[in-house]
């Protein structure tokens, strides 16, 4: 038996979660709201399981799951202005808004607040979960790793770290830019960064927690890696990586301060 997901808001990250649905196994229906017709229309004309519906009460109607994809200024509004079942069972990707308000916006019990990244779409990568029950990992743990969390706190830490992505982004960027201007081509200079990062990644995960954080000491005096870290630690480099993570946390804790 197919089950039913519907997903109310088809934006920048609800569309990778859309593919990393409809592109799995095929006991799944998806269920599009209208909003973002562009998008919603691709996706349902890509996937033969993925279905645009007329309005978001039509999507919560025809659901078994109910994925709110909204961004945090509209969501309390669209999400009151729905009747939803009691029985039905909800996934928010809302950041500002707490697990209770969500239950108290729709009147479901079953709430379960994820953090999903574009790389969803390939169904790879975490996604931070709270809470993580058998049912949730059984409908979407094939969209890769779902990362449990004691509470709603730990799954905050994780959605903090997540936002470090556009930073990696732009750290790779810059590294591999510098390769093509030093002897390397563009593609050798990309492909060669990332099969460097992707071995100290692998070397990373053989670590313990306090190793990790130290392991970067293990340099030769006066070496090229000296050389490099010494100029990163004089400009503040490494100490703004967690200073950038504690402004976001703070972001956070205003925005949802300001939907309590």
């Amino acid at each position: 038996m197919a089950v039913h997901i519907g997903i109310i808001g088809v934006g920048i990250i609800g569309e990778p979660f859309v593919r990393g649905l409809a592109g799995g196994p095929e006991d799944i229906d998806v269920h599009l709201s209208p909003r973002n017709a562009e998008r919603s229309a691709r996706l349902a004309a890509e996937f033969a399981n993925v279905t645009v519906e007329e309005s978001n009460q039509d999507v919560v109607d025809k659901s078994d799951w109910v994925v709110l994809a909204l961004l945090p200024e509209a969501a309390e509004a669209i999400v009151r202005d729905l009747t939803f079942r009691p029985d039905q069972r909800i996934i928010t990707f809302i950041s500002t808004a707490t697990l209770a308000q969500v239950r108290d916006w729709t009147g479901v019990e079953s709430v379960t607040k994820m953090v999903p990244l574009p790389y969803v779409a390939y169904r790879v990568g975490p996604i931070a979960t709270y809470p993580l029950t058998p049912e949730v990992e059984e409908v979407f743990g094939r969209l890769g790793t779902l990362a449990a969390t004691e509470d709603e706190d730990g799954l905050n830490a994780m959605s903090t770290i997540t936002s470090m992505q556009s930073a990696f982004f732009a750290t790779i960027g810059e590294v591999a830019v510098w390769g093509g201007r030093n002897g390397l081509s563009p593609e050798s200079s990309q492909r060669f960064t990332l099969d460097f990062l992707e071995a100290l990644i692998h070397k990373a995960r053989t670590l313990t927690p306090d190793e990790l954080a130290d392991h970067w000491r293990e340099m030769t005096p006066g070496g090229l890696n000296h050389t490099a870290i010494t100029l990163l630690q004089n400009r503040g480099s490494l100490h703004a990586w967690q200073d950038a993570m504690d402004a976001v946390k703070r972001r956070r804790q205003v925005q949802t301060s300001g939907n309590a």
